[in-house]
């Protein structure tokens, strides 16, 4: 930009030294060589500020428009990068969170699980060995009462018969 701007005062400087020349040689020199000299010039003058504005123009707008393209490349860009990693973020996070929840939640049942099964086990193991002792105890007891209480009246039984026998046919002695 500033080039340019350089180049147009060195033109204008150009330009103010080259008319001050052709002023000169206008007072020494024939009139109709000088006008002739004067519009040749102006020609190229102004041949040269049109390639010169065209120039500055198209430098312009290619510059605006280079930028432009860099700027909404940038901003397309960087929207883009922005947008995907906060979907990656958003679906780890949410990942992560579920396969934390299904852990916990399976863990939390299968311990659950666990200590219900062992304690129904072992209530149900006690409960069994509990009604089996007092079974057998019972029956222990029951039978050797009965046991004993059958030999108690056969023994008794048998010495009363003994007894009554031995009683019965013994001879007086008196």
């Amino acid at each position: 930009m500033y080039g340019c701007m350089f180049c147009m005062l060195l033109f204008n400087v150009v330009n103010q030294v080259f008319l001050f020349l052709c002023l000169c040689i206008l007072i020494v020199m024939y009139v109709p060589f000088c006008v002739f000299f004067f519009i040749v010039l102006f020609c190229v003058m102004f041949v040269c500020k049109c390639v010169l504005y065209c120039t500055v123009l198209y430098c312009t707008v290619l510059y605006c428009t280079v930028l432009y393209c860099t700027v909404l490349y940038c901003t397309v860009l960087y929207s883009t990068v922005l947008y995907f990693t906060v979907l990656y973020c958003t679906v780890l996070y949410c990942t992560l969170l579920y396969s934390t929840l299904l852990y916990c939640t399976v863990l939390y049942c299968t311990v659950l699980y666990c200590i219900l099964l062992y304690y129904t086990v072992l209530y149900c193991t006690v409960l069994y060995c509990t009604a089996l002792y007092c079974t057998v105890l019972y029956c222990t007891v029951l039978y050797c009462t009965v046991l004993y209480c059958t030999l108690l009246y056969c023994t008794l039984l048998y010495c009363t018969v003994l007894y009554c026998t031995a009683t019965w046919f013994q001879p007086n002695c008196s």
